[in-house]
């Protein structure tokens, strides 16, 4: 792996009182893997301000790419640009390049009354101050990607919106962080699919992780039962360098578990449709 740690902070009530289901972390997730970035961490938090603050200064201490989720609208409750600013001791106030940007894209001022118009720029009310970079990513969108330190990332909410900007941000995410423009194509991960139970397989899966620990440490054995489906599987991750290593293990796997190879679309398939 890169040595880049991450985390994923989502803000919002209604992820916490399941009124929508969060895909942005798994997004995340998915983008970190492909970097090779070592995601360490995703946490869910509500609209409290205390909470965010409290919960991005821990992040941030222990992280170098902490993106977070939510909570950048024109209501009571979007509090994650105020948040934000708020844990790193900055002020917030009205950005003149976004509100041009929300001016020109949506004109505001043609179809708004004054107090919706208001409230309609608390979106460009965003933090202040060196540390602070706006990055205009796509440019059908008024909204940046508000970066404080080049370590917190703010994205929307909306998960088209955050796909789209955090795809757009990978070559910046590159740059800042030093990560190889191949990083995605070092990884290898195989799967294996058996009948047996975790409980089953749980002692070969210690002994196996264990003979990879002396390989290395970046080699990592996972297990993921498909209940209802009458199977497991077992995931062997690694990084290229390692190839002949892992399709021996992979191999064995198969013989030892009585199991055969699927692929990473058939895994996500059967993990799908639970």
């Amino acid at each position: 792996m890169s040595g880049v740690n991450a985390a994923c902070l989502i803000i919002g009530d209604e992820v916490l009182n399941g009124k929508i289901t969060d895909t942005n972390s798994r997004f995340f997730a998915q983008y970190c893997y492909k970097l090779g970035i070592n995601l360490k961490e995703i946490v869910t938090v509500g609209d409290d301000e205390d909470q965010i603050v409290e919960t991005l200064r821990r992040l941030s201490a222990k992280n170098d790419f902490v993106v977070t989720s939510g909570g950048i609208g024109p209501t009571h409750d979007d509090i994650t640009y105020e948040s934000v600013a708020k844990s790193f001791n900055l002020p917030v106030a009205i950005d003149p390049e976004c509100k041009e940007r929300m001016h020109k894209i949506s004109s505001p001022e043609s179809r708004l009354s004054e107090q919706a118009l208001k409230d309609y720029y608390r979106m460009a009310t965003l933090p202040q101050g060196d540390s602070v970079n706006n990055y205009y990513m796509v440019e059908d969108y008024w909204v940046p990607i508000v970066s404080v330190e080049n370590k917190v990332f703010v994205l929307p909410g909306i998960p088209q919106m955050f796909e789209e900007l955090l795809d757009s941000l990978t070559a910046t995410v590159r740059k800042l962080y030093n990560l190889s423009p191949t990083k995605e194509e070092d990884f290898r991960r195989y799967f294996v699919k058996t009948q047996l139970s975790e409980s089953e397989i749980s002692q070969y899966l210690r002994e196996m992780q264990s003979r990879a620990n002396e390989v290395s440490t970046d080699i990592k054995i996972g297990s993921y039962p498909h209940f209802g489906q009458g199977f497991n599987t077992v995931s062997i991750l690694g990084v290229k360098k390692y190839d002949g290593f892992l399709r021996d293990i992979t191999q064995q796997t198969i013989q030892q578990l009585k199991g055969e190879e699927i692929t990473e679309d058939q895994e996500r398939a059967y993990s799908d449709s639970r």
